[in-house]
Protein backbone atom coordinates (compact mmCIF):
# COMPACT_ATOMS: atom_id res chain seq x y z
CA UNK A 1 0.00 0.00 0.00
CA UNK A 2 1.51 3.52 -0.62
CA UNK A 3 1.36 5.67 2.03
CA UNK A 4 3.08 8.71 0.85
CA UNK A 5 1.30 11.84 1.43
CA UNK A 6 0.14 13.97 -1.88
CA UNK A 7 2.48 16.93 -2.56
CA UNK A 8 0.88 20.02 -1.82
CA UNK A 9 -0.39 22.17 -4.97
CA UNK A 10 1.97 24.73 -5.51
CA UNK A 11 1.27 28.45 -5.28
CA UNK A 12 1.13 29.01 -9.00
CA UNK A 13 -1.44 26.17 -9.74
CA UNK A 14 -3.69 27.99 -6.76
CA UNK A 15 -3.44 30.82 -7.78
CA UNK A 16 -4.47 29.87 -11.88
CA UNK A 17 -7.45 28.29 -10.52
CA UNK A 18 -8.66 30.87 -8.22
CA UNK A 19 -7.96 33.49 -11.09
CA UNK A 20 -10.28 31.86 -13.19
CA UNK A 21 -12.81 31.09 -9.81
CA UNK A 22 -12.97 34.10 -8.06
CA UNK A 23 -15.15 33.49 -5.19
CA UNK A 24 -18.62 34.72 -5.87
CA UNK A 25 -18.62 33.60 -9.74
CA UNK A 26 -20.49 30.35 -9.12
CA UNK A 27 -23.91 32.41 -7.81
CA UNK A 28 -24.35 34.38 -10.99
CA UNK A 29 -27.16 33.06 -13.00
CA UNK A 30 -27.46 36.35 -15.40
CA UNK A 31 -24.94 35.96 -18.03
CA UNK A 32 -26.35 39.74 -19.08
CA UNK A 33 -24.57 40.97 -15.63
CA UNK A 34 -21.27 42.92 -16.04
CA UNK A 35 -18.48 41.75 -13.48
CA UNK A 36 -18.01 44.52 -11.24
CA UNK A 37 -21.19 46.64 -11.59
CA UNK A 38 -23.39 47.88 -8.89
CA UNK A 39 -26.20 45.25 -10.20
CA UNK A 40 -23.36 42.65 -10.42
CA UNK A 41 -22.61 43.09 -6.33
CA UNK A 42 -26.23 43.03 -5.40
CA UNK A 43 -26.76 39.64 -7.42
CA UNK A 44 -24.59 37.82 -5.55
CA UNK A 45 -24.33 40.00 -2.16
CA UNK A 46 -27.35 37.69 -0.72
CA UNK A 47 -25.07 34.73 -1.36
CA UNK A 48 -21.52 35.98 -0.23
CA UNK A 49 -20.67 35.08 3.38
CA UNK A 50 -21.11 37.96 5.32
CA UNK A 51 -24.91 37.83 4.27
CA UNK A 52 -25.16 34.32 4.03
CA UNK A 53 -24.21 33.07 7.42
CA UNK A 54 -25.25 35.34 10.64
CA UNK A 55 -22.65 33.80 12.39
CA UNK A 56 -20.06 35.49 10.33
CA UNK A 57 -21.40 38.92 10.48
CA UNK A 58 -21.91 38.52 13.97
CA UNK A 59 -18.29 38.19 14.66
CA UNK A 60 -17.79 40.80 12.31
CA UNK A 61 -19.79 43.33 14.18
CA UNK A 62 -18.27 42.02 17.77
CA UNK A 63 -14.38 42.20 16.47
CA UNK A 64 -15.17 45.51 14.54
CA UNK A 65 -16.13 46.90 17.85
CA UNK A 66 -12.67 46.53 19.60
CA UNK A 67 -10.85 47.33 16.64
CA UNK A 68 -12.40 50.45 15.73
CA UNK A 69 -9.78 53.02 14.31
CA UNK A 70 -7.27 50.28 14.35
CA UNK A 71 -5.44 48.50 11.49
CA UNK A 72 -6.89 45.06 10.76
CA UNK A 73 -5.50 43.03 7.31
CA UNK A 74 -7.42 40.57 5.34
CA UNK A 75 -6.12 37.65 3.71
CA UNK A 76 -8.07 36.42 0.79
CA UNK A 77 -10.30 39.03 0.89
CA UNK A 78 -12.11 37.91 -2.81
CA UNK A 79 -14.66 40.29 -3.78
CA UNK A 80 -14.13 42.45 -0.62
CA UNK A 81 -17.35 42.14 0.88
CA UNK A 82 -15.99 41.60 4.27
CA UNK A 83 -13.16 44.17 4.07
CA UNK A 84 -16.42 46.62 3.50
CA UNK A 85 -18.37 45.28 6.51
CA UNK A 86 -14.85 46.31 8.90
CA UNK A 87 -14.60 49.72 6.93
CA UNK A 88 -18.47 50.50 7.23
CA UNK A 89 -17.48 50.28 11.16
CA UNK A 90 -14.72 52.10 11.50
CA UNK A 91 -12.01 49.92 11.16
CA UNK A 92 -8.76 50.97 9.19
CA UNK A 93 -8.46 47.67 6.59
CA UNK A 94 -5.44 46.39 3.86
CA UNK A 95 -7.65 44.08 1.81
CA UNK A 96 -5.45 41.23 0.20
CA UNK A 97 -6.29 38.25 -2.28
CA UNK A 98 -3.87 36.16 -4.34
CA UNK A 99 -5.51 36.94 -7.29
CA UNK A 100 -5.26 40.35 -9.50
CA UNK A 101 -9.01 39.76 -10.31
CA UNK A 102 -10.08 39.76 -6.82
CA UNK A 103 -8.58 42.29 -6.05
CA UNK A 104 -9.33 44.43 -9.13
CA UNK A 105 -13.28 43.51 -8.27
CA UNK A 106 -12.30 44.16 -4.70
CA UNK A 107 -11.66 47.67 -5.42
CA UNK A 108 -14.44 48.49 -7.87
CA UNK A 109 -16.79 47.38 -4.56
CA UNK A 110 -15.46 50.01 -2.75
CA UNK A 111 -15.39 52.25 -5.06
CA UNK A 112 -19.15 51.84 -5.77
CA UNK A 113 -19.89 51.85 -1.64
CA UNK A 114 -17.83 54.86 -1.32
CA UNK A 115 -15.63 53.48 1.18
CA UNK A 116 -11.64 53.79 1.01
CA UNK A 117 -8.84 50.53 2.01
CA UNK A 118 -5.62 51.59 3.10
CA UNK A 119 -4.33 49.35 0.71
CA UNK A 120 -5.93 46.91 -1.81
CA UNK A 121 -2.93 44.37 -2.81
CA UNK A 122 -1.97 41.24 -4.28
CA UNK A 123 -0.53 39.20 -1.53
CA UNK A 124 0.33 35.32 -0.71
CA UNK A 125 -0.99 33.93 2.47
CA UNK A 126 2.16 31.87 2.71
CA UNK A 127 4.81 34.40 2.47
CA UNK A 128 3.30 37.77 3.06
CA UNK A 129 5.46 41.02 2.05
CA UNK A 130 4.34 42.85 5.10
CA UNK A 131 6.13 44.53 7.92
CA UNK A 132 6.74 42.28 10.95
CA UNK A 133 4.22 43.38 13.71
CA UNK A 134 2.32 46.22 11.92
CA UNK A 135 -1.69 44.87 12.29
CA UNK A 136 -4.02 44.67 15.10
CA UNK A 137 -5.71 42.12 13.59
CA UNK A 138 -5.83 39.35 10.97
CA UNK A 139 -9.22 38.36 9.41
CA UNK A 140 -9.61 35.05 6.54
CA UNK A 141 -12.32 33.35 6.40
CA UNK A 142 -12.53 30.00 3.94
CA UNK A 143 -8.21 30.99 3.05
CA UNK A 144 -6.39 28.85 4.80
CA UNK A 145 -7.26 25.11 4.40
CA UNK A 146 -7.07 25.88 0.39
CA UNK A 147 -3.25 27.53 0.70
CA UNK A 148 -1.63 24.06 0.34
CA UNK A 149 0.29 24.75 4.39
CA UNK A 150 -2.02 26.05 6.93
CA UNK A 151 0.69 26.04 9.43
CA UNK A 152 2.76 28.39 6.93
CA UNK A 153 -0.49 30.44 6.75
CA UNK A 154 -0.54 30.71 10.65
CA UNK A 155 2.92 31.40 11.21
CA UNK A 156 2.38 34.63 9.01
CA UNK A 157 -0.29 35.92 10.36
CA UNK A 158 1.45 35.68 13.92
CA UNK A 159 4.75 37.27 12.44
CA UNK A 160 2.54 40.52 10.55
CA UNK A 161 0.30 40.77 13.92
CA UNK A 162 1.29 43.16 17.17
CA UNK A 163 1.68 41.59 20.75
CA UNK A 164 -1.84 41.39 21.30
CA UNK A 165 -3.47 41.43 17.86
CA UNK A 166 -6.30 39.33 17.16
CA UNK A 167 -6.32 36.47 14.39
CA UNK A 168 -9.30 36.05 13.67
CA UNK A 169 -9.45 32.63 11.24
CA UNK A 170 -13.21 31.64 10.68
CA UNK A 171 -13.03 29.03 9.23
CA UNK A 172 -10.90 25.59 8.71
CA UNK A 173 -12.58 22.86 7.22
CA UNK A 174 -13.46 20.23 9.65
CA UNK A 175 -13.21 16.22 10.06
CA UNK A 176 -15.19 14.31 10.89
CA UNK A 177 -18.08 17.02 9.52
CA UNK A 178 -21.41 16.01 6.78
CA UNK A 179 -19.12 18.01 4.08
CA UNK A 180 -16.16 15.69 4.30
CA UNK A 181 -17.91 12.50 3.82
CA UNK A 182 -20.28 14.11 0.89
CA UNK A 183 -16.74 15.40 -0.89
CA UNK A 184 -14.22 12.35 0.39
CA UNK A 185 -16.66 9.70 0.11
CA UNK A 186 -19.82 10.95 -2.47
CA UNK A 187 -17.15 12.52 -4.60
CA UNK A 188 -18.92 15.52 -4.71
CA UNK A 189 -17.06 19.30 -5.50
CA UNK A 190 -17.37 21.91 -2.11
CA UNK A 191 -16.65 25.01 -4.41
CA UNK A 192 -17.32 24.76 -7.92
CA UNK A 193 -19.70 22.45 -9.55
CA UNK A 194 -16.76 21.40 -12.64
CA UNK A 195 -13.99 21.46 -10.27
CA UNK A 196 -12.63 22.19 -7.05
CA UNK A 197 -9.37 24.01 -5.77
CA UNK A 198 -6.01 22.12 -6.05
CA UNK A 199 -6.03 22.57 -2.69
CA UNK A 200 -8.67 21.73 0.14
CA UNK A 201 -7.66 20.51 3.19
CA UNK A 202 -9.92 19.35 5.89
CA UNK A 203 -8.08 19.11 9.37
CA UNK A 204 -9.37 17.55 13.17
CA UNK A 205 -9.83 19.94 15.91
CA UNK A 206 -6.51 19.31 17.75
CA UNK A 207 -4.76 19.59 14.45
CA UNK A 208 -6.04 23.19 13.59
CA UNK A 209 -5.52 24.15 17.25
CA UNK A 210 -2.24 22.89 17.14
CA UNK A 211 -1.44 25.15 14.45
CA UNK A 212 -1.82 28.06 16.88
CA UNK A 213 1.43 28.16 18.64
CA UNK A 214 2.74 31.19 20.45
CA UNK A 215 -1.20 32.38 20.76
CA UNK A 216 -3.99 32.17 23.24
CA UNK A 217 -6.92 30.98 22.21
CA UNK A 218 -9.99 33.27 23.12
CA UNK A 219 -12.30 30.82 20.52
CA UNK A 220 -12.34 28.13 18.93
CA UNK A 221 -16.20 27.25 17.78
CA UNK A 222 -17.54 24.61 15.44
CA UNK A 223 -19.80 26.41 12.61
CA UNK A 224 -22.41 25.35 9.57
CA UNK A 225 -24.02 22.56 11.53
CA UNK A 226 -26.95 22.70 9.69
CA UNK A 227 -26.68 22.28 6.16
CA UNK A 228 -28.72 24.88 3.60
CA UNK A 229 -29.40 25.07 -0.22
CA UNK A 230 -27.08 25.69 -2.41
CA UNK A 231 -26.31 27.45 -6.11
CA UNK A 232 -26.17 24.77 -7.85
CA UNK A 233 -28.67 22.69 -10.85
CA UNK A 234 -28.91 19.05 -12.10
CA UNK A 235 -30.11 15.91 -10.50
CA UNK A 236 -27.39 15.71 -7.61
CA UNK A 237 -28.12 19.08 -6.73
CA UNK A 238 -32.43 18.86 -6.87
CA UNK A 239 -30.92 15.30 -4.40
CA UNK A 240 -29.80 17.74 -1.86
CA UNK A 241 -32.26 20.11 -1.89
CA UNK A 242 -34.74 17.55 -1.39
CA UNK A 243 -34.11 15.38 0.22
CA UNK A 244 -30.53 15.84 2.13
CA UNK A 245 -31.36 19.20 3.31
CA UNK A 246 -34.62 18.39 5.23
CA UNK A 247 -33.80 15.48 6.48
CA UNK A 248 -30.26 16.38 7.61
CA UNK A 249 -31.97 19.79 9.35
CA UNK A 250 -34.65 18.01 11.38
CA UNK A 251 -32.17 16.39 13.64
CA UNK A 252 -31.65 17.93 16.98
CA UNK A 253 -28.79 20.34 17.47
CA UNK A 254 -26.75 18.17 19.61
CA UNK A 255 -26.99 14.95 17.45
CA UNK A 256 -25.48 17.41 14.51
CA UNK A 257 -23.25 20.25 16.24
CA UNK A 258 -20.50 17.29 15.98
CA UNK A 259 -21.12 17.32 12.37
CA UNK A 260 -20.11 21.08 11.62
CA UNK A 261 -17.89 21.59 8.46
CA UNK A 262 -16.37 24.62 9.92
CA UNK A 263 -13.92 25.71 12.77
CA UNK A 264 -13.05 28.70 13.31
CA UNK A 265 -10.53 30.06 15.53
CA UNK A 266 -9.95 33.25 17.18
CA UNK A 267 -6.66 33.77 18.84
CA UNK A 268 -4.35 36.16 20.41
CA UNK A 269 -0.82 36.90 20.26
CA UNK A 270 1.10 36.64 22.89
Amino acid sequence: MNSKVPEAASVSEIRRYWDAHTLGLQFVDDAALEPGSREFFEHIRPWMSPFRFPWLMERIEHNARLLAGRRLLEIGCGMGFVSLEFMKRGVQVTATDLTESAVELARRLFELEGVEADEVRVENALELSLADESFDAVWSNGVFHATGDPARAVAETRRVLKPGGRAIISHFYRKPSWMYYLSHFGRENIEFKEEDPPENLFMTEREVLGLFEGFRIEQAVRDHYRVEPVARRGWKATLFRRLFVPAYNVLPAPVVKPLAYKFSVIAVKV
